[in-house]
Order: C-alpha cells, then sequence, then structure tokens
C-alpha cells in the first residue's frame, strides 16, 4: 500500500483539475447511502377464485357514491376494511391479454391462469407462454448478479392436489415453477444454515474481514492526509485553499466510513429465526385438517416474512388454496350443489349463476371470501409488525392480492385486485382507484418499476401501454 505516494507536480496538477478521487486510488468503490436503505420487496397472494360481481360494489361511508379516498369494502370482503389505509382498491383493469390471444386454453380456469401472472400469449392449453411477474422481476434485481440467497421464494398451500399443481408460477415460455407447499421443508432450505444476525456467536480474536478492509480504507486516507502537511507549505496561497477544501471532503469520507456505509439493509436488526412461529414438523395439508390447514398458512406466512426480513429474498409468491369447507359452514349438497366448487360457479353473476339470489348460498360465499380477506389482512400484519427504516416491513412490501380469475363464471375482465404496503415506494393506502379499461399489464409494469426494474412493457406488448397513471404517488 505504502509504496504509492503523491508528487507535489502530481497533486498541483490534480488541485488545478478538482479531480479530488485522484489521491484515493486504492480505495474501493462504496455504494451509495441510497444502496444501504430498506430493499423494496414483492409478495403476490394469488387465490384461486375472483368473488362475485354483483355484489363486489364500493360505497362511501355513508352508503353513498364512493369516491377515490372515502369507500368501504363489501361485504364479500369486510376484513379489509380493517387495514384500509395500508390498501389500494382496484377498479376497471382486466386481463385484455387473455382477449387478444387466440389460442385455446384447456379449460375456462386455465385461461385465466395462464395469463393471471404472465399476461402473454400461451406457449400451450395450460402453460403460460412467458414468466410469470414474480419471476420476471425476481430475475430482473438479481442480474448480472444476485443479491440475495434465494431469487424468489414459490410457495401454495395445498388442500385437494389442485394448488400444488398449478402452472401459474413459469420462470418463461412453457417453463413451469414447481410450488412447495411443505413448511417445514421451506423452513430447513431458509435457515437450516443460517444464522441471524441476532443470533451471531461472539467472533474469535482477531478483526473480521469486514473491520480490516475498512481499516485498510482508513489507513489510505490518514497516509493522504499526512502527505496534504508535508506538500501544503510547498503551494501558493490559491492552492492552499483548494487543499483544505479536499482535506474537508477526505475527513468527510472518513467519517461514512466510520459511522454511516458499512454495508447490509436495515432488515439485519429484524432478522430472526422464526422456528417458535413456525409449526414445528408441518408437512402437507392435504389430506389434513382444517385445522392444520390453518397451521400451514400461520407458518407460510411468518416464513415469508422472516426471509423478508433477513433479507434472503425480496420476492415471494404465495398461493392460497380455497378453505375446507368446515371453514366457511359448507355441507356437501347444500341447495343442490356437489361441492363447494360447484357453489361456487353457481353463485356467479351472470346465466349460470342459478344461486346468485339465493340468501343463503350467498351468505355461505361471503363467508369463503371473507375467510380468503383474513388470511391477506394476517400477512401484511405480519409484515406490519417487523419495524424497519421510518416505518414497517409492509412500508417496503408490494403484497398484491389477485387471483386466477375475477370472477364466479371465470370471467376474468373487472379484476377485484388490491395492492397492500409498499407506503416507502409510492404505493399509498386508503385509496379507490377506477380506471377504464385497463390491462394489468400495466399494472404489472408499475410494480416492476417500483422493484427497481427499469422497463415500459411487460407481457404481451399489443396491449401494454406502460405503468398506470396514479397508482403511485
Amino acid at each position: 500500500m505504502n509504496a504509492w505516494k503523491p508528487s507535489r507536480r502530481s497533486l498541483t496538477k490534480a488541485l488545478g483539475l478538482g479531480a479530488a478521487a485522484t489521491f484515493l486510488p486504492l480505495l474501493r468503490p462504496r455504494p451509495s447511502r441510497a444502496a444501504n436503505e430498506a430493499p423494496t420487496r414483492l409478495l403476490v397472494f394469488w387465490l384461486g377464485h375472483g368473488v362475485p360481481r354483483h355484489v363486489y360494489d364500493f360505497k362511501s361511508a355513508g352508503g353513498g357514491a364512493a369516491s377515490k379516498t372515502d369507500f368501504v369494502f363489501p361485504a364479500v370482503r369486510e376484513p379489509l376494511n380493517a387495514v384500509k389505509k395500508d390498501l389500494i382498491a382496484l377498479s376497471g383493469i382486466g386481463m385484455r391479454s387473455a382477449e387478444a390471444d387466440g389460442s385455446q386454453a384447456a379449460n375456462a380456469h386455465y385461461a385465466g391462469e395462464t395469463h393471471s401472472l404472465a399476461a402473454t400469449n400461451r406457449a400451450n392449453p395450460d402453460t403460460a407462454g412467458g414468466p410469470s411477474i414474480d419471476q420476471y422481476i425476481a430475475k430482473a434485481i438479481n442480474s448480472p448478479s444476485p443479491v440475495t440467497k434465494f431469487q424468489s421464494l414459490s410457495l401454495a398451500l395445498q388442500v385437494d392436489g389442485n394448488v400444488s399443481a398449478t402452472k401459474v408460477c413459469t420462470q418463461a415460455s412453457g417453463q413451469v415453477v414447481s410450488l412447495d407447499v411443505n413448511p417445514a421443508s421451506v423452513y430447513k432450505r431458509l435457515f437450516a444454515s443460517f444464522t441471524p444476525p441476532s443470533m451471531t456467536p461472539a467472533p474469535m480474536p482477531g478483526p473480521s474481514p469486514a473491520e480490516v478492509a475498512l481499516e485498510q480504507d482508513k489507513s489510505v486516507l490518514d497516509f493522504v492526509l499526512n502527505d496534504f502537511d508535508v506538500v501544503k507549505p510547498k503551494l501558493s496561497r490559491e492552492q492552499q485553499q483548494k487543499l483544505d477544501a479536499h482535506e474537508s471532503a477526505v475527513r468527510d469520507l472518513e467519517k461514512s466510513l466510520a459511522l454511516g456505509d458499512q454495508g447490509g439493509t436495515a432488515s439485519g436488526a429484524a432478522c430472526a429465526d422464526p422456528t417458535s412461529t413456525v409449526t414445528a414438523g408441518t408437512g402437507n395439508a392435504y389430506p389434513g385438517t382444517e385445522t392444520m390447514h390453518q397451521a400451514n398458512i400461520t407458518s407460510m406466512s411468518k416464513l415469508v416474512t422472516a426471509a423478508f426480513a433477513c433479507d434472503l429474498t425480496r420476492v415471494s409468491l404465495l398461493c392460497v388454496s380455497d378453505p375446507f369447507d368446515a371453514a366457511f359452514d359448507y355441507q356437501s349438497g347444500s341447495w343442490g350443489t356437489t361441492d363447494a366448487h360447484d357453489l361456487i360457479h353457481k353463485t356467479s353473476f351472470n346465466g349460470a349463476g342459478s344461486l346468485k339470489d339465493n340468501p343463503d348460498a350467498m351468505a355461505a360465499v361471503t363467508r369463503w371470501h371473507q375467510w380468503e380477506a383474513k388470511q391477506y389482512v394476517s400477512m401484511l400484519d405480519s409484515l406490519r409488525q417487523i419495524p424497519e427504516g421510518q416505518g414497517t416491513l409492509l412500508d417496503h412490501t408490494i403484497v398484491l392480492l389477485c387471483g386466477q380469475i375475477g370472477e364466479h363464471g371465470h370471467d376474468v375482465d373487472q379484476l377485484p385486485w388490491v395492492i397492500g404496503g409498499g407506503a416507502a415506494v409510492g404505493f399509498q393506502g386508503g385509496r379507490l382507484l377506477q380506471f377504464d379499461k385497463a390491462a394489468h399489464n400495466d399494472l404489472f409494469v408499475s410494480i416492476a418499476q417500483a422493484m427497481g426494474v427499469q422497463t415500459s412493457t411487460f407481457g404481451n406488448p399489443s396491449v401494454c401501454k406502460g405503468p398506470l397513471d396514479g397508482l403511485r404517488v
């Protein structure tokens, strides 16, 4: 290190050019302070169904017409009202890419599933023709080099085998990403060999690599400042004034090395092994019980929260399966239905909805969707409990509530989607935003840009116009 020494000539030349960095050749580039702020995360909270359109209407708190800031979620999603300040309710957004896709889907559910997160033409009747938005963003933020240990988490809650088999998560056209349905295996993968900062054992005697690097940087600065003292008497008054200004800048850099820019994110302080909150040994809920299913949902939520807090990943997809019948007081055969899936379709708003005006059937469906809303609220609450920066982990996490279809009758228009959290990147909650036939591609562009991905299009470019106006403030 000491082989390098500035000459009076080189010093004078540098001062004349104002090249403040000339005398710091051994200092490694350091990240800007912004790079040490809390990162932004994305959680896609994906459901198998939409909600019946004829009961999904927003009203003001007084019962009149809803407005941008005066609105109430309808009974079918009443639990969301408790956290409305953290939510953006979306209206007028549809899967325009599905409408533009001339290919034939395997069935009505796949018509929505193949477009719900990929928003482009299908690769085949049951598989998307491009990456899902979670995989697209995860790859982008981890390129050209990884920023987290895991590029993303792809998780599901399984009841009858359907959810784990879903093809909604795709890495590229026709390339399906399998979903992990076992909280115990997810825990092992994330934390088996991981020691959170709060649990780091006492270091062995001697400086750590980071401390050595810091001392090396400071040594270079001390060397530069000492040489300033030697050279300064030989300079003109004007050159001495320039040197004084440069010395002040070096002192500021020295302070930042010691105090402010030592790497890591704000997540570290809240990072903890979630052992106590994850049900030990919990496996696949199928063919388990309602209690086991709920325990798995809780465990998966805690795992996602811990993974984000420890910055193990910044992107996650959590597919939440339909509730057990007992969770919404349904019995097979009720109102002439064969099962809960049949109930869903018979309560659609269109001609096939023979039970859409049956108050008892609709009450059961309302309980179904309220159960889903409660799971989403619990996920938000889990993130909100973790302090981070000037706010919470929720403020730095975009939580998209979305699904396979928009309505019980397989319609993919008027998606009842909701954005939670993300206040730190402009997703100001407490708003109802109504768009005029916007494409969900544009919603994904807005989310990608909030995650730091520089793009103006996603999915099928023919239906994509760019980020949604007014979504971020």
